[in-house]
Parts: C-alpha cells; sequence; structure tokens
C-alpha cells in the first residue's frame, strides 16, 4: 500500500486541481449532497421476476435486483465508487452495499444493518445468494457487532464517548483507522440502502451520515400504479416505483454523475442484463 493510500481506498493523486479543491471548499457530506428523483417502470421487471423465480425456493425480490443493479452500475462506472476522507478523493477498493434487515418480520422484532462485499463481476444469481447468506447470518446472530461495541461505548460517561468519538474521527482523517473497524463498520460503504417499499413507505430523500464515508444514499419506494400513454395513444395503468438519491457532489462531476444514474436506471428496468457478468470492466484507476 503507497503512502497516503487507506485499507479501504486508493489516493487520487492525478486529478485536476479543482476537483482536489472540492473538499476545501465543501467540506463536508452535509453540504456536498445532491437530491435526484427516479422513477422506474417495473412492469418489466415484474415480468421477469415471475419468470425467473419459477422453481425457485429462496425468491427473487425487486430489492434483489435494486443491488445487483448497484454492483454492476459501480463496476462499470468506477467514479462513482469513490470517496471523500480527510480532504482527499479516494477509489474504493471493493464494492460494498449495505443495508438495514429486521431480525423477524415482526413488528417487535429489532433491526440492524449489514454489509456485504460484492465481486464486480457478480451476476444477479450471485446477489441474492449472498444477500440470503448474510440474513440468515444476522438472523441466527443476536446481536451484531455494531450493537454490542455501541453497547459497550454508551456506558462510559458523555465526556469518554466524545473522546472516543473524536479519536476514531482523528484516525479516520490521517488514514490510520484499523481496516478491522472499517470492514466492520456498515457506514464505511458504496452505497447505503433503505428499503421503506418493503414495509407499504414511499421513498424519501436521506442525508448523508458525516460518519464513515458512503457517497450514496439511496431509497427504495413502494410500488404502485400511475396512468400513462402507451405507443397506441391509449391510456392504460403502468407499474412504477420511486428510488430517492442522495449523493456526495465532490466525487465526480455531474456528466458523470448523470450517465451513472441513468445506466443504474435501465439496468433495474432491464433485469435480463443482469444474468450474466460483464463482458470487460474498465480500470478503476485510468483517469485518477
Amino acid at each position: 500500500m503507497s503512502w497516503g493510500d487507506r485499507s479501504d481506498g486508493i489516493r487520487l493523486r492525478q486529478l485536476p486541481g479543482f476537483r482536489k479543491m472540492f473538499p476545501y471548499m465543501m467540506r463536508t457530506r452535509t453540504e456536498s449532497a445532491i437530491y435526484h428523483a427516479v422513477r422506474l417502470n417495473v412492469g418489466p421487471v415484474l415480468t421477469w421476476l415471475d419468470r425467473a423465480n419459477v422453481g425457485r425456493e429462496n425468491k427473487i425480490t425487486r430489492f434483489h435486483v435494486i443491488l445487483a443493479a448497484c454492483v454492476r452500475t459501480l463496476a462499470l462506472r468506477p467514479e462513482a465508487n469513490r470517496f471523500v476522507v480527510g480532504r482527499r478523493l479516494y477509489q474504493r477498493r471493493t464494492i460494498d452495499l449495505s443495508f438495514v434487515v429486521k431480525r423477524a418480520l415482526t413488528e417487535e422484532a429489532s433491526e440492524t444493518t449489514v454489509k456485504i462485499t460484492f465481486d464486480p463481476r457478480a451476476t444477479i444469481w450471485d446477489v441474492v445468494d449472498r444477500v440470503a447468506a448474510a440474513v440468515r447470518a444476522v438472523r441466527e446472530c443476536p446481536t451484531s457487532r455494531d450493537e454490542s461495541a455501541a453497547g459497550i461505548v454508551t456506558k462510559l460517561p458523555r465526556c469518554l464517548i466524545r473522546l472516543v468519538m473524536g479519536g476514531v474521527r482523528t484516525l479516520d482523517y490521517f488514514g490510520l483507522l484499523p481496516s478491522s473497524f472499517i470492514k466492520g463498520d456498515t457506514l464505511y460503504t458504496s452505497v447505503f440502502l433503505a428499503n421503506l417499499g418493503s414495509i407499504g413507505l414511499d421513498a424519501v430523500f436521506h442525508h448523508l451520515y458525516e460518519w464513515g464515508n458512503t457517497p450514496f444514499f439511496v431509497v427504495v419506494g413502494k410500488p404502485k400504479k400511475e396512468p400513462a400513454v402507451n405507443p397506441d395513444g391509449r391510456l392504460e395503468a403502468r407499474d412504477v416505483m420511486d428510488l430517492k438519491i442522495t449523493l456526495d457532489e465532490r466525487i465526480t462531476d455531474g456528466v458523470y454523475f448523470v450517465a451513472t444514474i441513468n445506466l443504474l436506471k435501465d439496468l433495474i428496468e432491464n433485469p435480463e442484463e443482469l444474468e450474466f457478468p460483464p463482458e470487460s470492466l474498465p480500470d478503476p484507476l485510468a483517469f485518477s
């Protein structure tokens, strides 16, 4: 690992000067946030799911499709898999997705978060298997590492909690956090997703956390119907679903963001493209 790199990222040293200045001009993810809404036509997704789930014990869901599309998008658009820490821009070494899991499908059941690292060449089938294994492990364990650590730290006096949190932030700023800490924290991730549609809610815009280094927060809304005009000029009901995306504008430029979000939308609406690995992948450091 070269000097200035991190366990989770490679420092981008050859960027134009104005790109290097962004983290000094916009010091936090909060003041760097851009909010973007995407309406998905999920009719083709529902048709594909009916076909793909024939004979399957572990059913594929819309959320699986969104996760797989995120993995493929980050693999094909690597500039979107970058982050800012300590006023520096880094290329993330892995593709990581974090999301919330309930330990049981009841109102009383507790929630926890999981982070899964995916192969850039992962297919929809690979994603389903990885998610199933991770969710199964969570539901078999009464508490997570994050919950255990939080339980210990919050028993300390407030002054010591502030000291501990400040120490972690300082180590993070200088890229000195142990890799074991970063791997175990779900907010050190490529994308954090919240599936509000699973509890019957519409998507909302969510803030970016200053803790960790995730530059994307994606909220998935519930499926619904909307009127649409078909190619014959007749009015019909269309199955749609909303994504609300909050992103850190410092990691790349607007044109790249637009193309990346358009690719994500296309992959979700055409999930058959996720059945096979990508033919080739770009070099993440080609334009560093």
